[in-house]
């Protein structure tokens, strides 16, 4: 098995020296199911783990062109469709999300100054499936594997992959005895050649380099790959990426306290700037950074919370700048809010009390979206 493996890798990486008539891994396939018959090596071919009879020929092993039983969903619809459902879904999310890498793997190998189109790869894999499964079949999705073979060989047109289908069915239907006889080393090292190509090595550089919770995202997710599958890895490295960036941001607010000043209208003010992303994963952190401040302060009149280098997200973040607020309030200090966006400005202008100024000033308030605004 080792020695199949290990030379068939060698000879895709040696044959396109020799010649690049014919594509490498076609050769290397064909060279080690020659030598593995001729020399009667003891190697297990598609044969021992298909079975003898995936390997018959004829039309016989094609799909039936038939509508699938829909006996159980017309018995109960419900209890049907909670069955097929998560893994429905599942195959959905994996095929979408290794087709969708595929895409830009090949964009990245052929470089003719064209694009993939992602949303036309999605509604065409979705279609062909539907209709794969309503005809007997079984869905599918791009493959980075094959896609690799493909284009290494110099197929990069749409014809490329409508010759592997045919070429697939016929050599089923024709060539099956010939299939049944390459040996299972020879596609292991055929996917060893792919996985080095396609491996980005330069990632391995950059983990000494990134923080480390991005390490630690990266290893549980190539665990969950390995030991669950694609789409539960995707969720989860998700889920972990922006618990992460959030625990991140939260940590991220500042405040630049400047010297006491006067004012002709607030009197003696205190400006606080405030630095960072406030939402709900900072809303506490941002109140703690005035809950350090001891209560009462003498010399001030007035607390100015400049938000000219902040961004508000979410209506946490509108809160905890109204508890700052009711806080001072209730010491009798007066305090006024500048560089607001509009929509916040009027939000938080509508429930101000007696103790809250928001200023306007159309030169220099900043304008984003803010899901607290819309909310």
């Amino acid at each position: 098995m080792l020695a199949v493996t290990l030379g068939t890798a060698a000879l895709i990486k040696l044959l396109p020296m020799l010649t690049t008539a014919v594509p490498a891994s076609l050769m290397a396939i064909t060279i080690a199911s020659l030598a593995t018959k001729l020399l009667r090596l003891p190697a297990t071919t598609l044969a021992d783990i298909a079975g003898a009879d995936t390997f018959k020929g004829g039309f016989a092993v094609l799909p039936k062109l038939a509508l699938p039983c829909v006996g159980a969903f017309k018995a109960s619809p419900l209890s049907f469709l909670s069955t097929i459902f998560p893994y429905a879904a599942s195959m959905a999310a994996a095929g979408l999300i290794e087709s969708l890498l595929t895409l830009q793997l090949v964009d990245g190998l052929v470089d003719d100054g064209t694009r993939g189109s992602t949303s036309a790869e999605c509604r065409g894999q979705g279609v062909a499936n539907v209709a794969a499964g309503l005809t007997g079949g079984i869905g599918g999705c791009a493959l980075i594997g094959q896609s690799l073979i493909a284009t290494d060989a110099g197929g990069t047109a749409r014809l490329a992959g409508v010759v592997m289908s045919l070429a697939l069915a016929l050599g089923i239907v024709v060539g099956a005895p010939l299939l049944a006889a390459v040996p299972i080393g020879s596609l292991v090292g055929l996917m060893l050649v792919v996985c080095h190509s396609t491996f980005n090595w330069s990632s391995l550089r950059l983990i000494g380099s990134i923080p480390p919770i991005d390490t630690v995202v990266l290893a549980i997710v190539s665990v969950v790959v390995v030991c669950k599958d694609l789409a539960v890895a995707v969720v989860v490295g998700t889920v972990l990426s922006a618990l992460s960036f959030a625990w991140t941001q939260s940590t991220r607010v500042a405040l630049d306290v400047s010297d006491l000043a006067d004012h002709p209208t607030h009197g003696h003010v205190l400006t606080h700037s405030v630095r960072g992303q406030l939402f709900f994963g900072s809303a506490r952190h941002f109140q703690q950074l005035f809950a350090e401040q001891p209560l009462p302060l003498p010399d001030v009149d007035c607390l100015i919370l400049d938000f000219l280098y902040a961004r508000i997200l979410d209506l946490s973040a509108v809160e905890a700048i109204g508890a700052v607020a009711a806080r001072f309030g209730a010491q009798g200090k007066k305090v006024v809010l500048r560089h607001l966006p509009q929509d916040l400005a009027d939000l938080l202008r509508r429930d101000a009390g007696p103790e809250l100024v928001v200023e306007k000033d159309k030169s220099t308030d900043p304008e984003y979206g803010s899901a607290a605004a819309e909310a």
